[in-house]
């Protein structure tokens, strides 16, 4: 039974790896640290990869299961599920990972959802409806077994109203929670179009809190790179993501065409007598370009012509705090990665974003009036191109003093999610 006096634990969910995920690490260590705050807190990651890297005493982290296999285990519904994956998964292996995530699952209190986004209604059928079971099923297990199960700040959607059967699903789900915070007021008015029954409220991300290494830290890096700091330097966040977008449309900057787009940023930039870093957001295994940061910021770096004055971060132990630092140096950024394009605006940062989703406008106008968010399903190369040009020559639309005090609303603005969050917790604690 809870108390307002005694421990909470947290079981953490949604994440599939923290190390290199700067995203992940945004969300789940800013969440800590406002938590701490009010609670004698332990916390627990459910993870698809292991955390050895971080200090253990911080948390704990327990592998995943498939979600199909825990779906198979919480509804006769979803055995067929469960079967479709015994020709990929052993077993005996899930079975011992369900073990080790239902003992941790029964020593938490709450259950918090930390990803970044859920319900993606405009991806191919198969990949919708699969992560759609796998995003629902560690709700079902935590109704199987009478735990709170929260979902803090994060996107949603696209919805697609032509897939009534998706739609029905996300909407039975949502309505499950005793609220829905949404990043950004476009995204508030897309969830609200579900017809919600539960309050649905838009919130910054969390990780526009989080504070980076000291500048001393990160000049040092730079410098050990090669750069020259007593030289302005301009950032490029290419995105595996955007890369990866299949289009119909000819006219835009997506697939092959977002490298084509990188390249020319990095040519405008040396012509402007700018060093330029390449900034991996999202790193995996530094190989496959279709899910890795830096496998996509290898390729980018091996294929340019003239190399001088371009500097790539081939690191894999740095932590989002540290890049957040190195961002801060910049005198521009041009990014592809959302919690990249957090970090540039926490940091007062002039900085254009090369987009996929909504979410990219949402946060960037918490913090500026005129902006460019180009989005890449229908900007082609050579229009972003021209975007660029104008957004980088001509600043009047960066004013780093309004840029600041609106920070200082956002800031408050996420506390704001905190107390709500909280409230709710310590009201379940009272009925306890």
């Amino acid at each position: 039974m809870l108390t307002l006096q005694e421990k909470i634990n947290f079981l953490f969910v949604g994440l599939g790896y923290l190390e290199h995920n700067y995203g992940a690490q945004g969300i789940a260590f800013s969440l800590m640290a406002k938590l701490s705050r009010c609670f004698t807190s332990k916390y627990t990651f459910v993870l698809s990869h292991d955390s050895q890297r971080w200090d253990k005493p911080t948390f704990k982290d327990v592998a995943a299961p498939h979600p199909f296999f825990i779906l198979g285990k919480c509804r006769l519904l979803f055995l067929p599920l469960h079967l479709f994956i015994r020709r990929k998964v052993k077993l005996k292996d899930e079975e011992t990972k369900y073990s080790l995530l239902i003992n941790a699952l029964r020593d938490s209190d709450v259950i918090i959802d930390l990803s970044g986004i859920e319900f993606i209604g405009n991806l191919p059928l198969i990949r919708r409806y699969s992560q759609l079971f796998s995003t629902i099923s560690m709700q079902l297990l935590a109704e199987k077994h009478n735990k709170i199960y929260l979902k803090y700040t994060k996107s949603y959607g696209p919805f697609l109203s032509k897939d009534k059967v998706y739609e029905s699903l996300t909407r039975k789900q949502l309505n499950k929670l005793p609220f829905v915070f949404v990043r950004g007021e476009n995204n508030l008015k897309s969830v609200k179009k579900l017809g919600l029954n539960t309050p649905v409220y838009s919130f910054p991300d969390i990780s526009i809190s989080l504070e980076p290494e000291p500048k001393e830290w990160a000049l040092d890096y730079v410098q050990r790179l090669g750069a020259d700091t007593s030289k302005k330097t301009c950032g490029l966040s290419p995105s595996s993501v955007i890369a990866s977008i299949k289009t119909k449309n000819k006219n835009s900057s997506c697939g092959a065409n977002h490298i084509k787009l990188c390249k020319k940023i990095i040519e405008f930039y040396r012509l402007n007598n700018r060093q330029v870093i390449l900034i991996p957001h999202s790193i995996y295994d530094g190989k496959n370009t279709k899910i890795c940061d830096l496998a996509l910021c290898k390729k980018i770096y091996a294929e340019l012509k003239d190399k001088k004055d371009v500097f790539i971060i081939n690191d894999m132990d740095l932590t989002y705090k540290q890049v957040r630092a190195i961002v801060g140096l910049l005198d521009f950024h041009i990014t592809g990665r959302y919690h990249s394009l957090c970090s540039a605006l926490s940091m007062i940062v002039p900085v254009v974003s090369l987009s996929w989703h909504m979410k990219y406008e949402d946060v960037m106008r918490l913090f500026l009036e005129n902006f460019l968010a180009i989005d890449c399903r229908k900007t082609n190369v050579e229009k972003s191109s021209k975007l660029i040009t104008e957004y980088y020559h001509d600043r009047r639309w960066f004013d780093k003093e309004e840029v600041q005090k609106r920070k200082r609303r956002v800031l408050e603005e996420i506390d704001k999610s905190i107390t709500i969050l909280v409230d709710f917790i310590n009201t379940v604690a009272k009925k306890a």
